[in-house]
């Protein structure tokens, strides 16, 4: 099946989210959409990708907050598989949910196109993308084209007590493909109960709520204002009207601050009297949790799940996930351990939902690996933190070949580079100069530099900084490849 670009098709990607069930493999500025452990690829490049052969050209629209807002540019722009699609990032005033975050997507849509259609992804989902995808995405869009909301309902494969569902009703005629409708909604339903889940299995006629949506720009903001929500669709407007980079200003903020922080299913979708469900026979995961591990790897005859460099003896029903060090476990039963290069979680597999208590409990005592981990991605390439004590650092830092680090200087620190694999290329105050390995530059307080990697192979140095404050944000970008 040819991949037809929908007209007027606008995907919103919904990006704002810290992932707190998902620490440590999770932080606030490299949250759960940015793991790629799913695939090989991270999960909001999977969602980008999913949409943007079908959505107009220039009309992939990534919805953050403000904090995240570089760090997924930078992630973004690293990835091959989104070589050449054009991404427009916007950033919430603050979080107030999905109902004031999809309201503010489809006002600033109409103010690109007034015919506007909209489909809302999560960017932490796995779903299974393909031809059934596409037929599906069309099938939701001449709908919505209808005046409706329309909603994305999953098969259920399993009596699952952790999503909500939808009860499908009648099928509305005139809009099927290879099998694929839409049928009116006949009710949402909370998430069930043990038995209730598998009473909905068998009859056949819920679907699991996905989150996603497809509607026109429009039709979001007057089926909001008819639900009884018309201070989101009136504020959604009123910022929508500032210019992007206005939306994070006091003004806004203060508006969208007033705001209910309420989902978009309670403020539109369950009052509207124009909803339909595309049910989607498609495999597909909210990741909701690290049991979401257990699909990684086949379990072993005892029903574990290992993955990494993972010793056990004697364990049974357990998952264990190690990102870099050797994890061994013995005699264990029903357990979670995900080791990370510089934090560990050991808890029942019955008490994954409730990982973000320990991520409250961490933030209390403002411990730093809520915030980021050790190792990050660039469009460059990535840098590693080896060990950070009072007034210094060490990092590995790897430049991808004919790629180059922006030109900055820094206020609080100096660096000394060392080359240990390829070729160097750095720039000193207006000097450039070429270093092999074993050779050494050194970057005093304020210097403007550059570090670049004119090579065919990946340069690798070490990176010894000195300073009274070591931040990330301690840098001035005079040239950046990256527009950052």
């Amino acid at each position: 099946m040819s991949q037809t670009r929908i007209p007027h098709l606008h995907a919103v990607i919904l990006a704002g989210g810290s992932g707190t069930r998902f620490w440590p493999l999770s932080r606030e500025l490299s949250p759960k959409q940015f793991v790629s452990i799913f695939g090989g690829v991270s999960l909001i490049t999977q969602a980008v990708a999913r949409v943007a052969t079908l959505a107009d050209d220039g009309a992939v629209h990534v919805l953050t907050n403000e904090r995240l807002l570089d760090e997924l540019r930078g992630h973004l722009k690293a990835q091959p598989l989104l070589e050449g699609v054009d991404i427009d990032y916007l950033a919430e005033p603050v979080p107030r949910n999905t109902a004031p975050a999809i309201a503010l997507g489809a006002a600033y849509l109409l103010g690109i196109d007034p015919d506007a259609l909209m489909v809302v992804l999560p960017s932490d989902h796995l779903l299974q993308d393909g031809e059934a995808w596409e037929r599906t995405l069309r099938v939701a869009a001449a709908l919505a084209q209808e005046d409706r909301l329309v909603t994305l309902g999953l098969t259920p494969t399993y009596p699952e007590t952790g999503y909500g569902y939808i009860r499908m009703g009648e099928k509305i005629p005139g809009h099927t493909d290879e099998g694929i409708a839409g049928h009116e909604v006949a009710a949402f339903v909370e998430k069930p109960d043990r038995s209730r889940a598998e009473q909905f299995l068998a009859e056949g006629s819920h679907l699991w709520n996905s989150g996603m949506l497809v509607a026109r720009a429009s039709v979001v903001l007057t089926e909001l204002e008819k639900a009884g929500a018309e201070d989101i669709a009136a504020t959604a407007r009123a910022v929508a009207a500032l210019p992007p980079s206005a939306w994070t200003g006091d003004e806004a903020r203060q508006m969208f601050s007033a705001l209910p922080a309420v989902p978009f299913d309670k403020a539109a979708l369950e009052r509207s009297h124009s909803v339909a469900v595309v049910p989607c026979d498609l495999a597909w995961s909210d990741v909701g949790s690290l049991l979401a591990l257990g699909s990684i790897a086949p379990p072993d005859e005892r029903g574990n799940v290992l993955v990494g460099d993972v010793v056990d003896v004697d364990s049974h029903d357990s998952i264990v996930y190690s990102a870099d060090r050797l994890v061994a476990t013995l005699g264990v039963a029903d357990l979670l351990v995900v080791d990370t290069t510089d934090a560990t979680l050991v808890a029942p597999k019955a008490r994954a939902q409730d990982v973000r208590l320990v991520v409250d409990a961490l933030k209390a005592r403002g411990a730093p690996e809520v915030i980021e981990s050790r190792s990050s991605v660039r469009p460059w390439g990535s840098w590693t933190l080896l060990v950070k004590g009072p007034g210094f650092q060490v990092k590995t830092i790897e430049v991808l070949p004919h790629h180059r680090l922006s030109l900055q200087s820094h206020a609080h620190r100096s660096e000394h580079w060392i080359v240990v694999e390829g070729r160097a290329l750095v720039q000193l105050d207006g000097q450039t100069t070429e270093r092999l390995p074993n050779e050494s530059t050194y970057i005093p307080i304020g210097a403007k530099h550059r570090l670049g990697n004119p090579g065919d192979t990946t340069l690798k140095i070490v990176e010894v900084a000195v300073g009274e404050y070591l931040g990330e944000d301690d840098i001035v970008r005079y040239e950046d490849d990256w527009a950052r």
